[in-house]
């Protein structure tokens, strides 16, 4: 695969059983103001920028309106049908690969020819295990300069 890089701390979901962070969301349910959410209330559109903190597994991120500058966007979201949790490594590489196939139909221009990188965020060993099942599909600019509005339709 072309430029798919570790480049981001947000690659696999956590267990967050307790959390409640919710973003807080307009009328149309886009975020509206800055503020941490749970990774498991996100949804196709939101922005949000790096997590401070090193690892592979998070539980919030710092959600932001797209119309502020931001790190990344979810793009796509599915769930895993996977009859057992075929492993980070596996997770992630199945994933890309769906994430790859709905870049174009969402951004308007081919992976190959764009500006911009991609990235999964999927289930842990321990969150499969509590039933999680959902992949997002991740962009953000290949160069890491910061995001303003959304990339729907942006042919970036």
């Amino acid at each position: 695969m072309r430029r798919f890089t570790a480049l981001i701390t947000v690659l696999v979901l956590a267990l967050a059983a307790c959390s409640s962070d919710e973003p807080s969301r307009d009328a149309s349910g886009s975020i509206d103001e800055t503020g941490d959410a749970s990774v498991f209330s996100l949804q196709v559109g939101d922005c949000f920028n790096d997590e401070a903190a090193v690892g592979d597994v998070i539980t919030d991120v710092p959600v932001v309106p797209c119309e502020d500058p931001h790190d990344n966007e979810i793009f796509f979201e599915f769930e895993m049908t996977d009859a057992v949790f075929p492993g980070n490594d596996a997770a992630i590489e199945s994933s890309a690969l769906r994430c790859l196939e709905q870049f174009q139909p969402f951004v308007g221009t081919d992976y190959l020819e764009s500006e911009l990188e991609i990235f999964p965020i999927t289930p842990t060993a321990q969150s499969w295990g509590e039933g999680d099942r959902v992949v997002y599909c991740v962009l953000y600019a290949l160069d890491l300069s910061k995001l303003e509005g959304s990339m729907r339709g942006s042919n970036r």
